[in-house]
């Protein structure tokens, strides 16, 4: 039974000990708990900018692969890889005897075809003159007719066999498709070219040429991070090669599924850029620093002096300052199906919760078996945020003095364990060190159940508007206050409401040589005492 009993104590003394220590920093005397660093900065104004960086590849943009549509062996080669080239520029020449010789051939049989055409047009005009004069017959003058027509034929054919050759003749030479840089060549002198036209497997390759005054840069873009980027949005691109240099570019295109390798999902992006001087060349690595916002002249908060108010540490602040949270930041309604105390309802939740309400729950908590206790545990703190000041307080010091609670700083460290049954401290959520545990031992390593948020979560876009929490100063000292912020990035946020240019917020950090020190001398006491426990386990990770 004292078991049960210690065990709901501690939960009590973790949802009250949040008021106590905020109300403890408005005293003087206070000092931070081991390990932590509270330093006072003052609000002010900067430049916020949020980058979405990514690694990739500089790929040409029109890049061209050039063949000849004519066969044979090369006799010249005017090109290098790298030699810059103007469209139509001469840059291969094959063997000619054969297209050459096709091409006299045709020339022939033309000039024969117009001799023919001659002869037979000049026939036809004398059987005409002879028909006049009734000395051939109809038959006659119809066979000269047929033999004209079948002459103009023959011109017509030989004429497009001449032109056909012409063109033959002249893909024995290769030029240059469009203006730009070869890229690779492909053959040498005396190699055999297969035309691209005539063979199956699409001829040879003589080279490559790709336009390189504007190229692409493809990267692999995050999936956390890709929703963030947008076609249009400016680009700073720094070749590997280039260190020094930076080339602008902007998204032209966000690939609309991404890739998965090892577990990893991301999205391709390529980035247009202008490649100025033709330094980037195919194929170099490069850096790419997408711009997502760049906000000039704002007022602007750590991301370290705010927290999320729906995280536990969050709702403690809420309660034990009497905070209210902004309706637009209010957490959703419990559902129906959640248990709540005997006499209570998800309407009558919305009040506030008495310390005979908290009596009558813990009857119910000392009765219910193992695997429902966690959930009332978090059912407790609920009704905990909903306590008034005073009955919080009167709470608080009733189990300090049952279980010889160790004291605590503001929003920080457990105190040490000790008392009878050496219950455990109030491990200080997100920051705290954990409280002791004597021979009894029932505290838990402070901030244990804190959630991790993915440090991308601390990013807000451009139009995103966000409460979170902070410590900052008036009048009576420093309090919890909720703050609007908007963009952010892995540093700082954007003040849009709750804190002005020149005010003072509270940032507490932790030293972790000063808490490994602390656990040390905990241990040396624990192993010299018979009853009364050491320190407890460690705090909780910074985010």
């Amino acid at each position: 039974m004292k078991r049960v009993i210690l065990i709901s104590a501690v939960v009590l003394v973790i949802a009250g000990a949040g008021y106590y220590f905020w109300r403890g920093n408005t005293k003087a005397a206070d000092a931070a708990p081991v390990g932590q660093v509270q330093r006072i900065l003052k609000v002010g104004r900067g430049d916020l900018n949020l980058n979405v960086s990514a690694n990739g590849v500089v790929q040409p943009i029109n890049k061209v692969e050039i063949k000849s549509k004519g066969s044979g062996q090369v006799l010249m080669l005017s090109f290098e890889e790298g030699k810059f080239v103007q469209k139509g520029e001469l840059l291969a020449i094959l063997d000619t005897v054969t297209a050459k010789n096709d091409y006299e051939q045709s020339k022939a049989d033309r000039d024969v075809a117009d001799a023919a055409l001659i002869q037979s047009t000049n026939n036809l005009r004398r059987l005409k003159e002879l028909f006049e004069k009734k000395l051939i017959s109809q038959q006659d003058l119809d066979a000269a007719n047929t033999d004209y027509v079948r002459s103009q034929a023959q011109v017509v054919r030989a004429k497009a066999s001449l032109s056909t050759m012409e063109v033959k003749l002249s893909e024995t030479k290769v030029y240059a498709p469009l203006t730009g840089i070869i890229l690779t060549r492909n053959l040498e002198l005396g190699q055999i070219v297969a035309s691209a036209l005539s063979n199956v497997g699409g001829g040879t390759t003589i080279a490559s040429i790709a336009d390189m005054d504007q190229v692409h840069v493809e990267t692999n873009v995050d999936e956390v991070d890709v929703g963030k980027v947008k076609v249009g949005q400016q680009a700073k691109v720094v070749a590997d090669a280039f260190p020094d240099d930076f080339f602008s570019g902007a998204v032209e295109r966000v690939a609309p599924q991404g890739k998965t390798a090892q577990n990893v999902t991301s999205f391709t992006v390529l980035i247009l850029v202008k490649n100025e001087g033709l330094k980037l060349k195919a194929g170099m690595s490069a850096s790419v620093d997408i711009q997502v916002f760049n906000r000039k002249n704002v007022v602007l908060v750590p991301n370290e002096a705010l927290k999320d108010p729906r995280t536990e540490q969050g709702r403690q602040m809420i309660a034990a300052a009497g905070l209210t949270m902004p309706k637009e930041s209010r957490p959703a309604v419990v559902s129906q199906t959640q248990s709540f105390p005997k006499g209570m309802d998800s309407q009558k939740n919305e009040g506030k919760t008495t310390l005979a309400d908290i009596e009558k729950f813990r009857e119910k908590m000392r009765n219910a078996p193992d695997d429902q206790r966690q959930k009332l545990r978090d059912e407790m703190r609920s009704m905990m945020e909903r306590l008034s000041p005073e009955d919080r307080q009167k709470m608080l010091e009733q189990f300090r003095q049952r279980m010889g609670q160790g004291g605590g700083g503001q929003f920080g460290g457990g105190g040490s364990g000790g008392g009878q049954f050496g219950g455990g401290g109030f491990g200080g959520g997100q920051f705290g060190g954990g409280g002791g545990g004597g021979m009894m031992t029932f505290g838990t390593p402070g901030g244990g159940n804190a959630p991790r948020e993915r440090r991308q979560a601390q990013v807000g876009n451009e139009n995103e508007t966000r409460w979170r929490l902070t410590v900052a100063k008036d009048s009576t000292g420093f309090k919890p206050r909720f703050v609007k912020v908007g963009p952010s990035n892995f540093d700082y946020s954007e003040v849009l409401e709750g804190l002005k240019e020149g005010d003072e917020i509270q940032v507490t950090t932790i030293s972790r040589a000063k808490i490994a020190s602390q656990e040390m001398t905990d241990r040396m006491r624990s192993n010299s005492s018979v009853l009364g426990g050491g320190g407890g386990g460690g705090g909780g990770r910074v985010r």
